[in-house]
């Protein structure tokens, strides 16, 4: 069985962000387990049956690879990235101090765009090798 925990500290493990770490514990987990929820619909390849899972001991009822968790890991932080990208906050025009400095959101979203991008290709280039080891046709 593989827990649920172990999934989320993958992708926290590739995700720095001091806002996650102050929010309540009931908080994080629920954003984790939507984010886990769309990184399943997207590990399409997924040779485990990630649909069998419990949600009230929050464990996948199968044992799950090392790289099938890290491959969810950076499909979750991907949907955290999302989140980012998405965010009303990226729109708004921030100032801030007694000069009224500019902070440039075109560069902040030109930067989370580049770090989906590297996780976008992370997560193909491990699928495309978990296929290529799961694959029968290979491994004779």
């Amino acid at each position: 069985m593989t827990s649920y925990e172990n999934v989320y500290n993958a992708a926290l493990s590739k995700i720095t962000d001091p806002q996650l770490a102050m929010l309540p514990e009931e908080d994080l987990e629920s954003m984790l387990y939507s984010w886990m929820k769309s990184a399943i619909a997207k590990h399409r390849k997924c040779k485990s049956d990630l649909s069998d899972r419990d949600d009230e001991l929050k464990q996948f009822n199968i044992d799950l690879t090392d790289l099938e968790v890290e491959i969810l890991g950076i499909l979750i932080a991907r949907e955290w990235v999302s989140s980012q990208l998405l965010s009303v906050t990226n729109t708004l025009q921030v100032f801030s101090g007694k000069e009224t400095n500019y902070y440039s959101q075109a560069a902040h979203l030109k930067e989370l765009q580049a770090l989906d991008e590297k996780l976008r290709l992370e997560a193909q280039q491990l699928s495309r090798d978990y296929t290529y080891t799961n694959n029968d046709y290979f491994n004779d």
